[in-house]
């Protein structure tokens, strides 16, 4: 009894099939329409040359980006050789107050068996101006530091927002193509 059901079942089954592919035409599925659309689409982005135009774009945009590289490692490059210099720089001006320090010391020796009261207020007095010269020194040292650093904080600054902006054109140029293509 149970395999003759099975054999009704599908015999029906089989009827079902049969007769539901005889009344849907080609045109009736959604399938084909599906296909239609996307071979239509795909028709469309080859005729607009859309994969030639984001290629090109792509290629610009790696262009720039390697331009801005390399710009960025410039101004590192010099930016660490000032940095080099200035710190140079600094190191001369303490070797040369501490020369001027040893100096103003020998001097005094020197002058201490003729006036005993006049070293000390002479030592005073050099070993200030020795300690205002190296904070002269330093405090120039620091304000061409901080000049360049600014200089090139200033240009590095500038040259991104204009990138920006350009990125921001190539944005909607983009956008307005994608909108005409709709």
């Amino acid at each position: 009894m149970v395999d003759q059901n099975l054999n009704i079942d599908t015999d029906v089954v089989a009827a079902v099939v049969e007769t539901a592919n005889l009344n849907v035409h080609w045109y009736q599925d959604p399938a084909v329409w599906v296909a239609l659309a996307i071979i239509t689409f795909f028709l469309l982005m080859v005729w607009k040359k859309i994969p030639a135009m984001l290629g090109k774009m792509l290629d610009e945009k790696v262009k720039v980006i390697a331009e801005q590289l390399d710009n960025a490692q410039t101004l590192r490059e010099e930016a660490s050789a000032l940095l080099a210099k200035y710190q140079r720089d600094q190191r001369d001006a303490e070797k040369n107050a501490a020369k001027m320090i040893a100096n103003a010391e020998a001097e005094a020796k020197l002058l201490a068996g003729e006036a005993k009261l006049h070293v000390k207020e002479m030592i005073e007095r050099r070993t200030k101006i020795a300690e205002q010269k190296i904070e002269q020194a330093e405090a120039t040292a620091l304000k061409e530091i901080r000049q360049v650093a600014v200089q090139a904080a200033t240009a590095a600054a500038r040259e991104l927002i204009s990138e920006n902006m350009k990125k921001a054109d190539h944005d909607a140029l983009i956008k307005s193509s994608t909108e005409k293509l709709h």
